[in-house]
């Protein structure tokens, strides 16, 4: 039972399951408009304060016909003083010099973090029952956020570039307890 040891329990979800990731491709004008309609957007978009996101890296390669960028972003919510829900935003694209024609990839992937530490040992059990009988379901909800979340944000970049957009976002609803 290693994720008992030291008095500390971490659970980790990915938001997404079954798959990790999310795509969308675009090929149009103005490629990099994606990077600069992310990091205008985010904050507002998922509530959350200048401490919450993250521009981590951006990389530009100019030398030749056309112009490569590589960025990236995160963006952190407290769901709960145990649980925070971390979106990780990949943008991969190119751009010819000339023309400002283009494409990008973005990949999205998100995780849900419990962490518990520093509980003494024998509180253990009572914490199993605790999850057992009232935490899970509230973590089903938490994880269903979390990707309804990141599909709707999928969504408004489609709709800011014209992109064919579902009728209805599919939502993940649960039928826990």
């Amino acid at each position: 039972m290693d994720f008992l040891e030291k008095g500390k329990v971490t659970i980790l979800d990915d938001c997404l399951a079954p798959d990790k990731y999310t795509y969308l491709t675009y090929t149009g004008h103005n490629p990099w408009a994606v990077a600069k309609f992310i990091s205008g957007r985010m904050r507002a978009y998922f509530h959350l304060s200048a401490t919450g996101t993250a521009h981590q890296r951006t990389n530009w390669d100019v030398v030749g016909e056309n112009i490569s960028f590589y960025s990236l972003w995160k963006a952190t919510k407290a769901f709960s003083g145990f649980t925070t829900m971390d979106i990780h935003m990949k943008v991969i694209g190119k751009k010819a010099k000339a023309t400002n024609q283009g494409t990008f990839t973005l990949q999205m992937h998100g995780t849900l973090t419990t962490k518990f530490e520093g509980w003494i040992y024998w509180l253990k059990p009572l914490w199993l029952i605790y999850s057992y009988l009232f935490y899970h379901r509230v973590r089903r909800r938490m994880i269903e956020s979390c990707r309804n979340n990141i599909l709707s944000f999928r969504e408004e970049i489609k709709k800011h570039f014209n992109l064919e957009t579902a009728e209805s976002i599919t939502r993940a609803v649960g039928g826990y307890g």
